[in-house]
């Protein structure tokens, strides 16, 4: 998996797109060659990895909405006394775009920002492929546009906020309901005072786990 992760990184690594004015909408051209990319990867590698992506789904496959991908404070988190919940966001660190075929998301491709130019981050990421393709049908309809990722470090949670509602596959929860996300944010806010005392001389250097 290790050699898998390296390669697609040394690949995705080289696909960036600088935004001037002969380009009408680089991001779009970014992800057409993340897309390219990852078709020729996957047709050269054949059997000697495996991705868990379909080639030919992949080639039919559309972008959908880019995601919005977002950290939670964790020293907020910490802290948390029924605030909204964007209030623990960070900004927009990356955009996470489904790959769509048949109303199901076959891969993702990721896209960064940086210095006024669009790069492919990362080619393939199965969590966020498997747990979006559990999210409400409606998420899909709507091709994501209403979905945010949030990234809770440390405690290593993964929330699918779609509108005003929480999805997430942390401690076992389902995917296909709605979190109560008082219940929940109370848990997480738990979870992370647990992690703060076991490793609070690592949070004090601000070295974070992930």
């Amino acid at each position: 998996m290790k050699n898998i992760i390296k390669y697609l990184s040394v690949i995705a690594l080289c696909v960036s797109f600088g935004i001037n004015a002969q380009e009408n909408n680089p991001m779009e051209k970014a992800i057409e060659k993340g897309k390219t990319d990852l078709m020729e990867i996957l047709t050269t590698s054949g059997n000697d990895f495996n991705f868990g992506v379909n080639p030919e789904q992949l080639r039919n496959a559309n972008a959908a909405a880019g995601v919005p991908f977002k950290q939670m404070d964790f020293q907020q988190l910490l802290k948390y006394n029924n605030e909204a919940i964007d209030r623990l966001l960070s900004p927009t660190e990356k955009i996470i775009v489904p790959m769509v075929n048949e109303n199901q998301l076959v891969t993702t491709i990721t896209i960064g920002e940086k210095q006024g130019r669009y790069e492919v981050t990362e080619l393939v990421n199965q969590q966020f492929t498997s747990e979006m393709n559990l999210l409400p049908a409606a998420a899909r309809q709507n091709d994501f546009k209403e979905v945010t990722i949030i990234h809770v470090p440390n405690i290593q949670a993964t929330l699918y906020k779609l509108q005003d509602k929480i999805y997430t596959a942390y401690n076992g929860r389902s995917l296909r309901e709605a979190q109560d996300t008082a219940v929940l944010m109370q848990e997480l806010k738990r979870d992370a005072i647990v992690f703060q005392e076991k490793y609070a001389e690592l949070l004090k250097k601000g070295r974070l786990i992930d």
